[in-house]
């Protein structure tokens, strides 16, 4: 609900991490390690149309795909969780850090390309006049499952760290969707975070802390809207990508050593996750490219 939203972002504004001001460079430089995996896979994003699902409290995502060519953006979020003045904040912060998105960005995109594109975020007045001037548009509510886009209307289906957060079933219709809204020669990448994110602000907690609690107790942290972790495991993504048609061709896990160890010397596990394999249950990170068919792809 908005009031429930407006509360926890005064929260978040005056106690937590949206107390300090926003530096989109490390999402700009996640995107370009993507970018660059992509162009190695002979995918360009030069030119290209995106969509974007969980867009969140910025759009630095967005404007990373705009600073490197796209040619639009359509970003979707289930609530309106987007502000304004976060949105300013870091493309303020970006423009001062000019030299730095030109030494990170510019061997990907050209100098003269990319200086062009800063200029007209540096004329920016607002998120409307953004959405005017980059063609990065918002949709929120949203769902990314029926998004009334055109068919064969996007390149390149994207999500950062957003599928942990979205239950099972409605993954599944999200990339159903995928299939539609892909063009011909389009391709879904999807960069998944499966570990527990408690442990990203309590470094004593392992990546793996919440395998260990059964389904009702999880529920007690788990049951809102800014704080839900689906727990979906690799295979688990692997067989939602296989009954929604998408042929994977290409898949990146990213292992936890530590959380291997713990497996290994008898990590107490939920139900769920007993018997499963250390490696299925231990990667952290998992990111996928596929695209529309019928049947799964090998790597």
């Amino acid at each position: 609900m908005p009031a429930k939203d407006a509360i926890y972002y005064f929260l978040q504004r005056r106690f937590g991490s949206l107390r300090y001001t926003p530096d989109p460079l490390p999402m700009l430089r996640a995107a370009l390690d993507i970018f660059i995996e992509m162009r190695g896979m002979g995918l360009a994003i030069v030119g290209k149309r995106v969509m974007e699902i969980g867009t969140g409290r910025r759009l630095d995502m967005p404007i990373a795909f705009y600073l490197c060519g796209a040619q639009s953006v359509n970003t979707f979020d289930l609530n309106v969780y987007l502000r304004e003045e976060l949105v300013m904040a870091s493309i303020g912060e970006l423009l001062r850090g000019r030299e730095a998105i030109m030494g990170i960005l510019g061997p990907l995109v050209g100098a003269e390309e990319l200086a062009t594109r800063l200029d007209v975020l540096a004329s920016v007045q607002g998120v409307q006049d953004l959405s005017a001037k980059t063609a990065i548009r918002y949709h929120a509510p949203a769902d990314a499952s029926n998004t009334r886009l055109a068919a064969q209307s996007i390149d390149i289906h994207f999500s950062y760290t957003v599928f942990e957060h979205i239950p099972g079933p409605v993954l599944e219709a999200i990339l159903r969707e995928a299939n539609r809204v892909l063009a011909v020669g389009g391709v879904a990448c999807h960069h998944i975070d499966p570990s527990d994110h408690f442990a990203h602000e309590d470094k004593t907690l392992s990546l793996i802390h919440f395998l260990q609690f059964e389904e009702r107790e999880w529920s007690r942290y788990n049951d809102n809207q800014f704080a839900y972790h689906n727990r979906l495991r690799r295979s688990d993504y692997d067989r939602i990508y296989d009954a929604a048609g998408h042929e994977v061709f290409s898949r990146h896990p990213f292992l936890d050593e530590p959380s291997l160890a713990a497996i290994r010397s008898g990590f107490p596990l939920a139900t769920p996750f007993q018997g499963r394999e250390a490696e299925d249950l231990c990667t952290v990170v998992y990111r996928i490219y596929s695209r529309p068919g019928g049947a799964q792809g090998a790597n």
